[in-house]
C-alpha cells in the first residue's frame, strides 16, 4: 500500500540476490562465497553500492536524483558456481525480508535479481524471493526486478512481479543504465501513468554461453526487433532472456516477457513473435571450436598478437574452478612465446609466495578442484612478481561492475614465467573482464603472442580491442558447448538441441 501523499518523498526499499548457479558443480556455493563476492546489509548497501556502475548502483543514483527516501535491505552476490546451499539461502532471504518488514511502510520495492540461482530445495528462488516479499509490501506496492538477461525465468516469477527489466548486452556493459530505467519505471508506476500487462513466451531452445553473445545471431536480430517494439509507445520494456543452460530446472533456457501498457494482447502478441524468431534461428547457435594443439599452432602463425584463445568450457564467469590446463599443456607442448594465462591455484601461489620473487620452483600447477578440466601440469618456472589481487577496471562499464562494484579482489596472486609463458596464479578465480587483471602484476596484455580467456563471451569488452584474431576452443569443462554431456533431471523436454 502506498504510504505517502503527493507532497512527500517516496519511500523505496532497495536490495537482491544475485548468483548465477551451475547445479552440475558438485562443489556448493556457501555463505562464505557470498562474503567473499559482496554482501552489504542496511546503510552499508548504500555505502558500498552507491557510484558504482553495478544495476543497483543505477538504481541507487536515479532514486537518489528523484529525491525517493532509499531504504536499503540486502545486497548478496557471490561468484557463479555450485547450487547454493539451504543454510546460505535462508540465512540472505531471513535477513531480506526482515530488513523488509522493518520498512514498512513502503511505495515501492526495487530488487536486482540475477535469474538463474537455484538453492537447495528450491529450483525457483528468484520467484520464491519476490512471491515472499509480495507478502510482506502487498498487493497494491509496485516491484521492479532487474535481472541478468542470462536468468531461466519461470511464469510465476512473471506473476508475482510488476515489470521485469533485464540487461541488453552480453557483455553487461548496461548493468548501470538498465537500473537507471527500472526506477524511469517505477516512478511511472507511482504515478499512476501506466497498468503494467506482461506476457511471457518461452522457446524450446537451451543457448550455451558460447552463443549468448548480443553482438552475434541470433540475439543480435531478436534485439534489433525488440528495439523496435519498445519504441511503441504501448511497450513498457522488453526482457530477452537468453538463459542459462547449466542450472537444471523446468525453465532452463530462452524466453522472452514483454511488458506493456495495459494492452495484454499486444503483449502476447509480441512476446509470442519474439519467441518464435529465436526458435526460428536456433541453428545460427551452434558454435565452433579447434582442440587446444590446433588452436595454439594457429595462434603461433599469426603476426602483431596477441590472438585470443578463448576457453570457454572454464567459463568462470559460468561457475567453473577457473583452473582448466588443456590450454597450458597445448602452449608449452608446442613452446609458445609470450603466451598468457590466468589458473585459479591457491596452492601454487602458497608455494611462490613461500619462494619469494625471483625463485625459481618447480610444481604442479591447475585442475585440483575436480575431474572435469583436465591434469595437473608439472612446471618449472621464476616468480616474477607477487601481488594482493586487489585491481581497479580499466573500463568504466564493465562486465565486474555489474554485480561487485568498482574494485576486484582476486586474493593474493603470484605471476610465474615458465620458459615463454605467463602464468598469473590466483588465490580466487576469476573472469577475464578487464585487462587490468593482468597488467596489476606487470603482464602486458598487448605484448603478449597469445592470450586464454576463461569466459564465454564477457571477455569480449576488454579484449577484443587490442586482439588481431580470436579462436574458439574445445576444452574440458564444465561450461561444454557441448549440452549433450550433462545428465539433466528438471528441464522440460522436447528441447533443442537435446532433442
Amino acid at each position: 500500500m502506498s504510504s505517502t501523499s503527493a507532497s512527500e518523498r517516496p519511500r523505496i526499499a532497495i536490495g537482491g540476490i544475485l548468483h548465477e548457479t551451475h547445479t552440475f558443480m558438485e562443489q556448493p556455493t556457501t555463505l562464505a562465497d557470498f562474503e567473499l563476492g559482496s554482501l552489504c546489509r542496511g546503510e552499508d548497501l548504500l555505502r558500498e553500492m552507491s557510484e558504482t556502475r553495478s544495476g543497483i548502483g543505477g538504481m541507487i543514483e536515479a532514486a537518489s536524483a528523484r529525491g525517493w527516501r532509499l531504504l536499503p535491505t540486502l545486497y548478496a552476490t557471490a561468484m557463479p558456481a555450485g547450487t547454493v546451499s539451504a543454510d546460505a539461502y535462508q540465512t540472505l532471504l531471513r535477513d531480506l525480508l526482515d530488513c523488509l518488514r522493518g520498512a514498512l511502510p513502503l511505495d515501492g520495492l526495487l530488487l536486482a535479481l540475477h535469474g538463474a540461482m537455484v538453492a537447495e530445495g528450491e529450483l525457483d528462488v528468484e520467484a520464491d524471493i519476490v512471491a515472499r516479499a509480495r507478502e510482506i509490501v502487498g498487493a497494491e506496492t509496485p516491484i521492479v526486478v532487474l535481472l541478468d538477461m542470462h536468468g531461466n525465468i519461470s511464469p510465476r516469477l512473471v506473476d508475482v512481479a510488476d515489470v521485469l527489466l533485464a540487461y541488453d548486452t552480453n557483455p553487461h556493459i548496461d548493468s548501470h543504465a538498465r537500473g537507471l530505467e527500472a526506477v524511469d519505471v517505477m516512478a511511472r508506476l507511482l504515478r499512476r501513468e501506466i497498468v503494467p500487462t506482461a506476457a511471457y513466451a518461452r522457446p524450446a531452445l537451451l543457448l550455451p554461453p558460447q552463443s549468448t553473445g548480443t553482438d552475434d545471431q541470433p540475439l543480435t536480430l531478436l534485439h534489433a526487433r525488440a528495439a523496435e517494439m519498445e519504441a511503441e509507445a504501448a511497450v513498457v520494456c522488453i526482457a530477452v532472456m537468453a538463459g542459462f543452460a547449466y542450472a537444471d530446472t523446468p525453465f532452463c533456457g530462452a524466453s522472452i516477457i514483454v511488458t506493456t501498457d495495459n494492452e495484454p494482447e499486444l503483449a502476447r502478441k509480441y512476446a509470442r513473435e519474439l519467441s518464435d524468431l529465436l526458435h526460428a534461428r536456433r541453428d545460427a547457435a551452434t558454435p565452433h571450436s579447434l582442440g587446444p594443439p590446433d588452436a595454439v599452432a594457429q595462434a603461433a602463425q599469426i603476426e602483431n598478437g596477441p590472438a585470443i584463445l578463448v576457453d570457454s568450457a572454464d567459463n568462470i564467469g559460468g561457475g567453473t574452478p577457473g583452473d582448466g590446463t588443456d590450454a597450458l599443456a597445448a602452449m608449452l607442448a608446442q613452446g609458445a612465446q609470450e603466451g598468457a594465462i590466468v589458473l585459479a591455484d591457491a596452492e601454487a601461489v602458497a608455494l611462490c609466495r613461500d619462494a619469494g620473487t625471483g625463485a625459481t620452483v618447480t610444481l604442479d600447477v591447475g585442475a585440483k578442484s575436480d575431474n572435469w578440466h583436465g591434469e595437473s601440469v608439472r612446471v618449472t618456472g621464476r616468480v616474477e612478481a607477487l601481488s594482493d589481487g586487489v585491481f581497479r577496471p580499466e573500463l568504466p562499464d564493465n562486465h565486474f561492475a555489474a554485480f561487485y562494484g568498482n574494485e576486484v579482489h582476486m586474493g593474493r596472486c603470484a605471476w610465474l614465467r615458465v620458459e615463454g609463458v605467463n602464468i598469473l596464479l590466483t588465490e580466487r578465480k576469476t573472469p577475464p573482464m578487464d585487462l587490468a587483471q593482468l597488467r596489476h602484476i606487470g603482464i602486458i596484455p598487448e605484448a603478449q603472442r597469445m592470450i586464454v580467456v576463461k569466459s564465454a563471451v564477457a571477455y569480449r569488452a576488454a579484449y577484443l580491442p587490442i586482439a588481431t584474431a580470436v579462436i574458439e576452443m574445445d576444452t574440458a569443462g564444465l561450461c561444454s558447448a557441448n549440452l549433450s554431456r550433462f545428465p539433466y533431471r528438471h528441464l522440460k523436454r522436447p528441447v533443442f538441441p537435446l532433442d
